[in-house]
């Protein structure tokens, strides 16, 4: 079998990454949109298991192929993750590139790299005990959370957390008074005109609005976007009513909120 470079080695992994873009996607497969992170997990173990059972075979091809499908799992997985918004394939590499940096400092660092293997592994379990003090760090955990792709994902992390300890609202409704409190600095804060308080105030709202549709059980990711579809649905009808009467230059926001509320109606 070919050697292959850099580049295609890249192109290949892309190709992969694009191909399961595609089959999760609206045009995709119903199969493998239905998938979620907890549905496959057994799968990962059973091709795992088939990895090994390659390499007892010792039949290359076999192998080959094998660690063909557990790589389709890992991107299958890390496919999902970056649709809600908590990591993508680009950070489960730099993650594990930098644990191995991490853990061969007699490699990638100043110390003598030509140690014997049996100190290599005394020097791991250190390593993994100081690996395994910083993950039991909440804060760690969540400055992890806050490079999440999405905003929405890693504050609601950052929330979970908070509630493992007990640092939490004790239900939605507890949590809607914050809300209110919020929306009323906000207030303040526009009649202030100072951005830099404006910004922070909003902030502070959406934080609040996620405490209470985690703990309303309600996805805000999902019901975000359900917003939004809306809009621009009842949007798409106005569009053809205000066109017809000469279209959107001139016409008032309250001229406009009538066409909004006559389709509103409708429903």
């Amino acid at each position: 079998m070919t050697e292959h470079n850099n580049q295609q080695i890249a192109e290949e992994y892309l190709r992969l990454i694009d191909i399961m873009r595609r089959l999760r996607s609206p045009e995709g497969c119903s199969w493998d949109r239905k998938q979620t992170m907890a549905s496959l997990a057994d799968n990962v173990v059973e091709e795992a298991n088939e990895v090994v059972e390659a390499i007892h075979s010792k039949d290359s091809l076999h192998i080959c192929e094998e660690l063909g499908d557990l790589l389709m799992m890992v991107t299958f997985q890390a496919q999902i993750a970056a649709e809600e918004g908590k990591f993508d394939m680009a950070d489960v590499a730099r993650g594990i590139c930098s644990k191995l940096i991490n853990r061969h400092p007699h490699v990638f660092g100043e110390h003598e790299n030509a140690i014997d293997p049996e100190k290599v592994m005394e020097m791991w379990g250190e390593i993994k005990k100081k690996e395994k003090l910083d993950r039991s760090r909440i804060s760690n955990r969540m400055r992890a959370a806050m490079e999440f792709p999405s905003a929405l994902s890693g504050a609601e992390k950052v929330q979970s957390e908070a509630a493992e300890i007990g640092f939490d609202f004790a239900d939605a409704r507890a949590a809607l008074a914050k809300i209110h409190e919020e929306a009323s600095e906000i207030e303040n804060a526009l009649a202030a005109e100072n951005p830099e308080e404006i910004e922070e105030e909003l902030g502070d709202l959406l934080f609040s609005v996620l405490n209470v549709s985690r703990l309303a059980n309600i996805s805000a990711e999902k019901s975000l976007r359900k917003a939004t579809a809306k809009f621009v649905e009842r949007f798409s009808q106005i569009e053809p009513l205000v066109e017809a009467d000469g279209g959107f230059a001139g016409k008032s926001l309250e001229e406009l909120d009538r066409y909004w509320d006559k389709i509103k109606q409708k429903k």
